[in-house]
C-alpha cells in the first residue's frame, strides 16, 4: 500500500495508483462516498490515474490483497495422511423401516434422498479423481440419519472417532452443521455446510460453501459501484420492499417513476439516462409485460445511449417464450450466479464422464458435490495447512468458485465465489470483467 504523501491540517493526500476505482478507494480508506466527494469535488468527473485525493488525516489504509486463482492440482503433497469425513443424510434406517414405500417409489417421490443421491454421486467422481491424483486422504462416508431437527451426528463423532479428522463435509441442514461444528471446535475440525444458505451463528471452524442469497446481490452491487457506471432501476410498484433494499444499497440510485399500476414510458427512463458514461439498468418485475415493455424501451435508448440490462436475482418470468433471449442478449444482461454458466472444456469432461457411470447428466446437486469435495481434497493436499489455503487461494472447479473469507477469527469462513456473468449478443454467457 502506497503511504500517504503530505499532511495538510486535518488531511492528507493520495495520489490515485492504476485501476483503483471510486470503489475500491471507499473500501481501501473506509470512507463514505458522500464524505470522499464532499473532500474530492473533482470526482464527479470520474477517477483518474495519477489524480491527487484528500482523506481525513485520522484514516486507516485498509491492505486489499487481491487473491488470485490457485491451481492447487499442479502442487499436490502427499507425504501425510489427511482424513476426511462425510456426514450425508441417507436416512438408510427409514427406507428399511418403510413399510408402506418401496425403495423405488421412495425415489420418485423423496426430493430429499434424490439430492442427497445426486450429491453423492458427484462426490464418488470427486473421491475417483483425487485417486488418480495420488493424493492420500483417507475418506470415511456415514449415514447422517438427519431431518431439519434431528441427526445422529453426536454418536457418529463419537463412535467413528471423528475428532480425529481433519474436516468433515456436511450434514445438509444448517442447524445440524452448527451442532457439529459446536462439537469438533475443541478439535479444530473443519466443517463444511455445503448446500445450506442459511446460517445463524458463527464458529471458528465452520466453512459455508454455499454463499447467501444476500450475498449473491451484494456482489452485483460491489460490480456495479466499481464500475462507476450510471444506475437506475425499474422496479415493480408491488416491490417495495425490493425498493427500499435498492435504495439502502446505493443511495445514488435513480428510480423511474410510474404510476401505481406500473405504466411509465420510455422517457421517463431517458431523463435518467446520461449520455457520458455507462448506464445500467436494474429491473425487478415477475409481469411479462412490464419486462418486456421495459426491454423494448432499453433497446430503442441504445442507440444513443450506453446501456447495459441488470437483474439481481434468477428471475423465471425470464424463461418465458415472451421474452426472446435474443432481446435480453442486445442488452447484454447481467446477473450473478453461483455457478459458472459458461460452458467450458471442464464442464463437458465431467459430464461426459458423469453420464457414462451414472447414465444420466448431472444436475445442479451433483455437480455441487463434485465441486465442493474435489476442492476440498485438493486443499487437504497442500503443504500449507488446511486453513492456510483457506485464507489465501480463490479456486474454481467445474462450475463453482471457492474464495473464502472472515472478517474476524471467530467468524465462519463464507464463500465470496460469485460470478458475474452476462448475455453476449451472440447468445453465449459470459463472464463480466
Amino acid at each position: 500500500v502506497t503511504k500517504p504523501t503530505e499532511k495538510n491540517e486535518d488531511l492528507i493526500s493520495y495520489e490515485v495508483k492504476a485501476k483503483e476505482t471510486l470503489y475500491s478507494l471507499t473500501k481501501k480508506f473506509a470512507i463514505d462516498q458522500d464524505e470522499l466527494f464532499r473532500l474530492n469535488p473533482a470526482l464527479k468527473n470520474g477517477v483518474k490515474e495519477g489524480m491527487v485525493l484528500k482523506f481525513p488525516s485520522d484514516v486507516i489504509i485498509n491492505e486489499v490483497v487481491e487473491k488470485k486463482f490457485s491451481p492447487l492440482a499442479k502442487n499436490i503433497k502427499t507425504q501425510n495422511t489427511r482424513k476426511l469425513v462425510m456426514l450425508l443424510p441417507f436416512n438408510i434406517s427409514k427406507i428399511e423401516n418403510d413399510t408402506v414405500n418401496s425403495t423405488a417409489s421412495r425415489l420418485k417421490t423423496d426430493k430429499f434422498l434424490n439430492m442427497t443421491l445426486d450429491f453423492y454421486a458427484g462426490a464418488l467422481m470427486a473421491i475417483d479423481s483425487a485417486k488418480t491424483l495420488g493424493l492420500n486422504i483417507e475418506i470415511q462416508i456415514l449415514d447422517s440419519q438427519e431431518t431439519k431437527n434431528t441427526s445422529n451426528v453426536a454418536a457418529l463423532i463419537e463412535q467413528n472417532n471423528i475428532a480425529k479428522a481433519d474436516v468433515v463435509i456436511g450434514p445438509f441442514y444448517q442447524s445440524n452443521v452448527e451442532k457439529t461444528a459446536e462439537l469438533l471446535a475443541k478439535n479444530d475440525v473443519f466443517i463444511i455446510s455445503p448446500l445450506s444458505k442459511d446460517a445463524s451463528k458463527s464458529y471458528k471452524n465452520l466453512i459455508l460453501a454455499t454463499p447467501a442469497n444476500e450475498m449473491i446481490k451484494t456482489a452485483m452491487f460491489d460490480f456495479l459501484k466499481e464500475k462507476n457506471g450510471n444506475i437506475v432501476a425499474v422496479i415493480d410498484p408491488k416491490k417495495g420492499n425490493s425498493k427500499k433494499y435498492i435504495a439502502l444499497k446505493n443511495k445514488d440510485i435513480k428510480f423511474i417513476s410510474m404510476d401505481a399500476t406500473g405504466k411509465f414510458t420510455a422517457d421517463s427512463i431517458a431523463i435518467k439516462l446520461v449520455k457520458d458514461k455507462m448506464n445500467y439498468v436494474i429491473l425487478d418485475s415477475e409481469k411479462t409485460g412490464m419486462i418486456l415493455k421495459t426491454v423494448n424501451f432499453l433497446i430503442a435508448l441504445s442507440k444513443d445511449y450506453q446501456l447495459q440490462l441488470v437483474i439481481l436475482e434468477k428471475n423465471e418470468t425470464l424463461d418465458f417464450e415472451e421474452i426472446p433471449l435474443d432481446k435480453l442478449a442486445k442488452l447484454k444482461m447481467l446477473y450473478p450466479s453461483l455457478t459458472n454458466e459458461n460452458e467450458t472444456d471442464e464442464s463437458r469432461i465431467f459430464e461426459k464422464e458423469f453420464k457414462e457411470i451414472n447414465k444420466v447428466f448431472p444436475n445442479q446437486f451433483a455437480t455441487r458435490g463434485f465441486d465442493i469435495t474435489f476442492d476440498t481434497l485438493l486443499r487437504l493436499s497442500q503443504e500449507k495447512s488446511f486453513a492456510a489455503t483457506l485464507h489465501a487461494d480463490t479456486t474454481q472447479q467445474v462450475d463453482g468458485k471457492f474464495d473464502y473469507d472472515k472478517i474476524n477469527p471467530t467468524d465462519s469462513f463464507i464463500n465470496k465465489g460469485i460470478y458475474i456473468l452476462y448475455y453476449d449478443t451472440d447468445l453465449s454467457v459470459k463472464i463480466a470483467q
